[in-house]
């Protein structure tokens, strides 16, 4: 039997698969990772003590906004990663937009400032523990997420990881500001930024093991 008739015969014993069902179960791995790391975050570290009136201000959302964007691209890349011959152009592109956004405005803020002002704004009273504490909190949703991954078939394995990686770590940095009260721009670009690329890295790493044929 030649191969390709043999190929034909395995797929027609295979069930149909449901369209988009990978993307479904990372999305329900998502609420319960999520829900986890709320869990987290109210147990452990606390939410902040003015969230009610946070969530009435621009600051908390705009950087949930930026945090949220960077997990949908990590989404996105994921996605086009976990399909041969599929390309990533569009989610690379928006991924750049993103991060050229956030730090022009980063850069404008700290322009704008007075001199005395720049280094607190950038470093404020949580610097060191902000990008370890979005590290945690991603390995709390990373099972979650890694494991509905594995329904993808990535060719690169290792930046398929890192997407993961990226989208985990875009929900837990949003779910992290349920609890840090930190809000300059400059300040949410580089901490914020830091714990996302180490949640990559190591999602990058995993990843070459993890999602590898």
């Amino acid at each position: 039997m030649k191969t390709e008739d043999l190929i034909e015969a395995l797929a027609a014993d295979l069930p149909a698969a449901k369209p988009r069902q990978v993307e479904r179960r990372i999305l329900l791995a998502l609420v319960g990772g999520g829900l986890l790391i709320v869990l987290g975050v109210d147990l452990w570290l606390g939410f902040r003590d003015d969230l009610t009136s946070a969530m009435m201000g621009p600051n908390f959302w705009v950087k949930a906004a930026y945090s949220g964007a960077l997990g949908v691209v990590g989404f996105w890349l994921l996605d086009r990663l976990g399909r041969p011959g599929a390309r990533i152009a569009g989610p690379l592109i928006a991924l750049a937009t993103v991060l050229a956004v956030a730090a022009g405005f980063a850069t404008w803020e700290f322009m704008t400032m007075a001199q005395a002002e720049r280094m607190p704004a950038l470093m404020g009273e949580s610097a060191i523990e902000c990008a370890p504490l979005i590290l945690i909190l991603s390995l709390v949703a990373a099972p979650f997420v890694f494991g509905a991954a594995r329904g993808f078939a990535p060719m690169r394995p290792g930046a398929a990881g890192a997407a993961a990686g990226l989208l985990t770590a875009g929900l837990a940095t949003t779910l992290y500001g349920l609890h840090c009260p930190e809000h300059t721009a400059g300040f949410v670009v580089v901490w914020y930024s830091l714990g996302i690329a180490l949640t990559a890295a190591v999602g990058a790493v995993v990843g070459k093991f993890l999602f590898r044929w």
